[in-house]
Parts: C-alpha cells; structure tokens; sequence
C-alpha cells in the first residue's frame, strides 16, 4: 500500500454525449435524482447528469475549504477537457454554490467551464446568525479565532461550541470560514436563502444581478415558484428542470 495520495480513474465511464452538466449536491440527505432523472430525459443525448464527489463531499466539509474545492472542481473540469467534452456546465446546490462563485472568480488560471448554475444558494454565517442565539454565536467564533492565533487552525472545534446546523465535526479554520463576517465562505449575504419574512427575495435577486457585469446572467435566473430549500415539490423541480433545459440550449446545443 502506498504511504502517499496518488491520483488513479477508478471507474472510466465512457459516456456518448458531447456534454456534461456535473451537479454538486449540497444537502446530503437530498434527494433530487427524479429531478436529474428529468433532466437526462429532457436533454435526450446531448448532456450527461452527473453528481461529483470532492474532498468537502459528506463528513469532509468540516475539515476542508473552498480552496480545495476549487482545486477538486479544476481536476474535474481538466479530466473531462482531455476527454474532449465539449461543453461543461457546474450546477452546486445550496451551500456548495460558494464553490461556483469562487471558482468563477479565482486569480489562477482554471480550466473554463461553459456556465454556472445556482439552486438555492444560502449564506452559511446569515443562516447560524438567524438559528443561533448572538451569545453563542460570537463564543464560538472567538474560540475560533483563538485557535487560529494559536496556530491550531486544523484542530476540531469543541463539540459544545459547534453551531447546531452543523451536524459534523468541524476545523476551527472552516468554522471561521463559514460564520465569520469576510470568511472566506461568505457569500450570498443578506439574509440569503433561509430568508426572513422581512427580506424581499425579488428585489435581492435583482441586486445580485445588477451587481454582474451585463450579460453575465441569465434571462432565466429566477425565484422557483412554491420552492423549498431542498427543491422537494414535485412542481419546483418540474419548473427548475425546464429553466435548466431551456438554459442549457441557450448555450448552442
């Protein structure tokens, strides 16, 4: 057995469309394969549905980064390149929509990808601020912080100061990653998609368009009529599955 991490195709998977819609699921107890079903039969052979794994997947989210996702979506955009896939289209769900963005928008030069596509993005500190009471809130970001100083940013963070809608075991880096104001997980703020009464979605979604240069973002972005987090109803995801297909032949295929 090798001491050291080796990169090896476990399973080369010969598939006959030209492109590849790789999807990143969010919530792990999700359960959207009639909608990614839908898609597959929608776009007949032009497109592959597929759900990818990183080193964040499931119980690794607590001790990874959005850096190493980005690295991980890199190697998966490259792999599929050499493979001579025409167009790849990056769809995260819920919190792994900070990937996308940070894979849009890295310094290093990436292998491109063709268009992104959110579902449900959600801002991870506005989400504790708004289920964690501020008391416990700015504890465990000071225990964090104070691991950080002492350099034991990759330690776990005391089960007791784990913010309860986290439900693994998590660094002190990643959670001051993902409830710190400017962490490098923040996005998606205003009291994002877990949103109160109070916030006007439509007017949100504008400003996030506004804020992209013309022509960035699609005509089809939009609220999901009747929509949960999670995209459960069976409407919501017929209406995302057509925006998807409707979008995807936007790009030429």
């Amino acid at each position: 057995m090798s001491a050291k991490p080796f990169p090896k195709i476990v399973c080369l998977f010969n598939s006959p469309t030209p492109n590849f819609c790789a999807y990143e699921r969010g919530d792990p107890s999700s359960t959207l394969e009639p909608l990614f079903a839908a898609l597959q039969s929608s776009c007949e052979r032009s497109y592959s549905f597929w759900e990818f794994r990183i080193r964040s997947s499931y119980t690794g989210f607590g001790y990874s980064s959005i850096a190493n996702d980005a690295e991980d979506i890199s190697a998966m955009v490259g792999y599929l390149r050499g493979l001579g896939k025409e167009k790849i289209v990056l769809l995260g769900s819920s919190t792994y929509c900070q990937d996308i963005l940070a894979y849009a928008s890295s310094t290093t030069a990436l292998p491109e990808v063709d268009a992104y596509i959110h579902q449900a993005p959600t801002s991870d500190r506005e989400t504790a601020s708004l289920l964690m009471p501020p008391t416990f809130l700015a504890q465990t970001l000071g225990h964090a912080e104070d691991m950080i100083a002492r350099g034991n940013k990759d330690e776990i963070m005391p089960k007791s100061l784990i913010p309860p809608i986290f439900t693994l075991p998590i660094t002190a880096y990643r959670g001051h990653s993902l409830i710190a104001k400017g962490g490098d997980d923040d996005y998606f703020s205003e009291n994002d998609e877990m949103v109160p009464a109070s916030i006007d979605k439509e007017r949100l979604l504008r400003r996030w368009k506004s804020a992209a240069p013309k022509g960035v973002v699609s005509d089809f972005s939009g609220l999901i009529p009747g929509a949960d987090h999670a995209l459960r109803e069976d409407a919501a995801q017929e209406w995302f599955a057509a925006r998807v297909v409707e979008f995807l032949r936007t790009l030429g295929v």
